[in-house]
């Protein structure tokens, strides 16, 4: 048999060489100013924010923690700062169409200001109309009417004839247009010279003089409206909170005078009233009444000019928000719905708003299934946001990218006023980034995590009064994370080692094995150790996999199931009819489970119940495999080892136990330093494999055999009793065939 070497302790754990940094603490470098790699995502955002066309917003995708949202906003400050301020909206009285409100543009900072002079205008109308109405010239005026009317009334009373109704009808209308004359008279001469400073001041917006002459002749007609005589003093009042004031007044809704450039807006709440606008509604006599004073506005006004970001997982979830959005990205302006009524029993009046303009850009930030959803279920997605920026999980590790990745954790330092980190504690944080990428030749750039690690390791080294983070700090934050959340993987080991749970890790068993997967709780994952054993008889060339028959496996697991039969089939029955009749468990596995990882394991216990062949249980094992027996990469290689060795650690190493993984997924190693000693010290072993004969050797100790010209694999060997095995299912098989 061929001898097979365990990978030596230098190949298990990646550890960066901190001398060639140059710097002793971050304090010797310059903080982080740009972006580490991300390449692709910063040229499509800076082409989808420059281009000014139709349809050209953007979608930011990539799994949470990467920095998207960062990213996406400090290249925006930057772009914004270049634009020019867009404009001021409001809102205001329609006096030819009340509930149709309209809008009314101005320049950034003009808006706030129509508005205080708005404001002023009423107060100094009020005080002037009450001149008026208590002047001498009023008084005299109406007296004059009164008189003469009164005169004119008892001469028409001697030509008509007495009756119950004494009144003349033309006389009285005739009177009140005449003390009207009077007042806009009057009025007219005190006001002009007020409504023409104003005009004055806006003579370059025709839209604002219009509006003032408006106001002005409404203000005019209704002016008596406004004022009340005290009944004890006699004194006339201007009536402040009079309902039909609020026509005068000004709805400003988006006012840009602080801002310095574009706007950026971040919509948390993407819900319809917040992104597109709301109404709000008052009671009267138990009907909900508004005006234009009540329209609020949505990111979008605020957005108007510059960019509006909105996670796009928030987005879809309201339905009316995302096709109230999209309209008006189509459309290209901001129409408010009229309220719906609220309930039958409840009737509205609500206000039809003139629409704004609408010139924004808008950027979505998600995950790529969301993404790749919509492009398939939304026609007009694709069309309004043609700019994908695809964000990597990872980078390349190399020379400039760890110089970056120390310079982040200055900048990280920096910003949260945390003590300097030695280059050693620099090493370990990007030992524990390659960690995450399961990759030795990359970098993560899931940085949430990596400032949450940063932070956390200040923390242990206030504790001890350190000057300086080292590398013993980060070690105890990466630990002190997993402590807080290994409860469940603790309660399994525990059962394990109570054999509540059977897991052998010595002797040898007949069609059983170990086999590796993980397991995740929230974003903790860790190895989950299981029993998987076969049994095999004579019968119709059936492989029954009990996880998949009882429907407690996804569809990886069963395509797996399905590549094992037919390597079994094609390999060793390819003269006799295929007659075996096997099952597979997953012991004491009681949970869903998907993924084809242990396919190699199962073969194998399949393999050593046809041969009768023992498997050591000191070993475990991990692996896909294919129709050719080639054993193929899988995932959470470092969980899957740390996790056997936890349980034989448990139980006290022999130097006889170790782990079996694929020899692609070498390069995915890096292991706790515990391991790396334990092989150092030839406690525990870690074997690579590249097909499934290796396996079967390793595992049994025993050759699995070549085969002869004819075929047939030579005797004794583990394929020689597996061969002659099937042989026997089939005239079994065959002789039931002759019997019936």
């Amino acid at each position: 048999m061929k001898k097979y070497n365990p990978l030596n302790y230098r190949h298990l754990r990646q550890q960066l060489d901190i001398t060639q940094l140059g710097f002793k603490t971050t304090k010797k470098i310059k903080p982080l100013s740009e972006f580490i790699g991300q390449e692709r995502a910063l040229s499509a955002l800076n082409f989808g924010i420059n281009i000014n066309k139709k349809g050209y917003n953007l979608y930011a995708m990539g799994p949470a923690g990467i920095g998207k949202h960062s990213l996406v906003v400090t290249l925006l400050k930057n772009r914004v700062a270049e634009l020019p301020v867009p404009p001021d909206w409001c809102y205001i009285y329609n006096f030819d169409l009340p509930e149709k409100p309209l809008a009314l543009q101005l320049p950034a900072g003009k808006g706030a200001v129509l508005q205080q002079d708005m404001k002023s205008l009423v107060e100094e109308l009020g005080q002037t109309i009450v001149t008026v109405f208590e002047s001498d010239e009023y008084r005299i005026g109406i007296k004059k009417i009164n008189d003469y009317f009164k005169m004119k009334r008892a001469k028409k009373r001697k030509t008509v004839k007495k009756s119950k109704e004494n009144k003349i009808p033309y006389l009285y209308k005739e009177r009140h247009e005449k003390e009207k004359d009077l007042k806009f008279k009057l009025l007219k001469i005190m006001i002009d010279p007020i409504f023409n400073k104003i005009k004055k001041k806006y003579t370059k917006f025709n839209n604002v003089v219009d509006y003032l002459n408006k106001v002005e002749t409404h203000f005019i007609d209704n002016a008596s409206e406004y004022i009340i005589e005290d009944s004890k003093t006699e004194l006339l009042h201007f009536q402040t909170d009079s309902a039909d004031l609020v026509k005068y007044k000004i709805n400003l809704i988006v006012d840009n005078s602080q801002l310095k450039g574009a706007p950026l807006v971040f919509e948390e709440n993407p819900y319809y009233s917040n992104l597109i606008s709301r109404i709000e509604h008052t009671t009267r006599q138990g009907v909900l009444v508004t005006n234009f004073n009540l329209i609020r506005a949505g990111s979008l006004h605020r957005a108007n000019g510059g960019f509006l970001i909105i996670e796009s997982r928030k987005l879809i979830k309201n339905r009316d928000a995302w096709e109230a959005l999209k309209s008006a990205i189509y459309s290209q302006q901001i129409k408010i719905e009229a309220t719906q009524q609220m309930a039958n029993s409840i009737k509205t009046i609500s206000l039809d708003p003139e629409p704004i303009p609408l010139d924004v850009k808008i950027i979505l930030i998600g995950e790529r299934s969301t993404y790749y959803f919509l492009c398939q279920h939304d026609h007009d997605f694709s069309k309004l946001f043609k700019v994908p920026i695809d964000f990597d999980e990872q980078i390349s590790r190399n020379a400039k990218n760890i110089l970056l990745y120390a310079r982040l954790i200055a900048s990280i330092a920096n910003e949260e006023k945390l003590r300097p980190f030695h280059v050693s504690a620099i090493g370990a944080v990007i030992d524990q980034s390659t960690r995450l990428t399961e990759d030795i030749d990359k970098l993560s750039t899931y940085f949430r995590f990596i400032k949450d690690l940063v932070i956390e390791a200040d923390y242990w080294a206030s504790i001890k009064n350190k000057k300086t983070v080292d590398a013993s700090d980060v070690q105890k934050a990466i630990q002190t994370q997993i402590h807080r959340m290994d409860r469940t993987k603790e309660l399994y080991y525990e059962d394990i080692q109570r054999n509540f749970i059977v897991i052998d890790t010595s002797d040898k068993k007949v069609g059983q094995v170990n086999c590796l997967s993980v397991r995740k709780v929230g974003n903790f994952s860790y190895g989950h150790p299981t029993r998987v054993t076969a049994r095999v008889r004579a019968g119709k060339g059936k492989l029954m996999d009990i996880q998949r028959d009882i429907n407690l496996a996804g569809p990886m697991h069963s395509k797996a199931g399905l590549i094992i039969s037919n390597f079994l089939a094609s390999r060793f029955s390819t003269e006799e009819l295929f007659s075996l009749s096997a099952s597979i468990s997953f012991e004491q596995l009681y949970c869903w489970t998907d993924g084809d990882s242990a396919s190699v394991g199962e073969l194998c216990a399949l393999l050593s119940a046809l041969a009768e062949v023992p498997i050591k249980q000191s070993f475990s094992i991990t692996g896909s495999i294919d129709q050719h027996g080639k054993v193929q990469a899988v995932g959470g290689v470092n969980e899957k080892i740390e996790g056997f060795f936890d349980i034989c650690h448990g139980r006290g190493l022999t130097g006889k136990q170790g782990v079996l993984i694929p020899e692609i997924n070498i390069k995915n190693l890096m292991l706790r330093e515990d391991i790396v000693e334990a092989v150092k010290r030839k406690e525990f072993f870690i074997y690579p494999i590249k097909t499934l004969d290796e396996a079967m050797e390793l595992l049994t100790g025993r050759s699995v055999g070549k085969q002869n010209k004819k075929g047939h694999y030579l005797q004794d060997s583990i394929y020689a009793k597996v061969e002659k095995r099937l042989k026997q299912f089939a005239k079994s098989r065959a002789g039931v065939y002759k019997l019936k």
